[in-house]
C-alpha cells in the first residue's frame, strides 16, 4: 500500500473528522412559561427565576455534555400553537389547554406553585373572596389570576366587575388611587404590588383563602415517550 503524501493525510483527517463535527453536542433546551418568579425575561434579553435552575440541573442529572451549555424559550399563556421544540418544557394546564397541544405532550411532576390570591385595600369590607361578587376586580388578561376568577365565579349567579389590564404598571396605579375594589394576582407577585404604595400609600392586605392554583408541571412530547420516565425522574431529583 502506497505511503499517503502529507496532503494525503491532512485530506484523510479532515474527511474523518466531518461526521464528528456534523454531530456536535447541541444545548439541553428547555421551555418554559412566562411567570413571575419562575421565567422572566428582562429588557436586555436575560432571563432570570428557577426555571433557570431546574433546567440546568436537570440536563446535568441526564448527563447532558456540561460544555454545550443549556437553551431556555419562554412562551406566553395566552399565545397559540404548538410548543417550541425541546428537550422539556415546564408549562400548565391552562397553556396546554389554549394552545390545543395537551393530547400531544406526556405531563409528569409539578415544578412550579403558585396560588392565585385576592388583595384588597387594609380597610377595606372585602374578607373572604366571596365578597368579590359586585366588587370592582382588576386583573392581568390571560393571566393565571384572570383564570382563576373566572373559575371560581363560574356558574354563580353573581360575579365581580372585572377591569381587566394589559400592563402590570397600569393594574398597579388603578389600584392604588381606587379604581378597583379589589385586585387578583399570584403570590409571587405579590411583594412587587405590596411595595409600591403610590402616590395615596395605600396600605394593603391579602385574604387568607386563595382563589385558585395553575401549577407548572414538567412535560415532554409524546414522540418522546422512551425518554420521559428518565426525564421526570430527574426532575423529581
Amino acid at each position: 500500500m502506497a505511503a499517503l503524501s502529507a496532503a494525503g493525510w491532512r485530506l484523510a483527517i479532515l474527511l474523518w473528522l466531518l461526521p464528528l463535527a456534523g454531530h456536535a453536542a447541541s444545548p439541553f433546551t428547555c421551555v418554559a412559561e412566562d411567570r413571575d418568579g419562575f421565567a422572566t425575561q428582562a429588557a436586555d434579553g436575560t432571563i432570570s427565576g428557577s426555571a433557570t435552575t431546574l433546567c440546568q440541573q436537570l440536563a446535568t442529572a441526564l448527563g447532558r455534555e456540561v460544555a454545550a451549555g443549556i437553551r431556555l424559550i419562554l412562551v406566553e399563556p395566552d399565545t397559540g400553537g404548538a410548543l417550541p421544540p425541546a428537550d422539556v418544557a415546564f408549562v400548565s394546564a391552562d397553556l396546554l389547554a389554549e394552545r390545543g397541544v395537551a393530547q400531544s405532550v406526556i405531563t409528569g411532576p409539578v415544578v412550579f406553585s403558585d396560588p392565585v390570591q385576592v388583595l384588597v385595600p387594609a380597610a377595606s369590607a372585602i374578607r373572604t373572596p366571596d365578597d368579590l361578587a359586585g366588587q370592582i376586580v382588576c386583573f392581568m388578561i390571560g393571566s393565571p389570576a384572570n383564570r382563576a376568577l373566572e373559575s371560581y365565579f363560574a356558574g354563580r349567579r353573581q360575579g365581580p366587575i372585572r377591569l381587566p389590564f394589559r400592563e402590570g404598571v397600569e393594574m398597579l396605579d388603578a389600584y392604588n388611587v381606587g379604581r378597583c375594589d379589589a385586585t387578583v394576582v399570584e403570590r409571587s407577585g405579590l411583594g412587587d404590588m405590596l411595595a409600591d404604595t403610590g402616590i395615596n400609600h395605600l396600605q394593603s392586605r391579602v385574604l387568607d383563602r386563595a382563589i385558585g392554583i395553575s401549577p407548572i408541571a414538567a412535560v415532554v412530547s409524546v414522540a418522546r415517550k422512551d425518554e420521559a420516565a428518565r426525564i421526570f425522574a430527574g426532575v423529581a431529583k
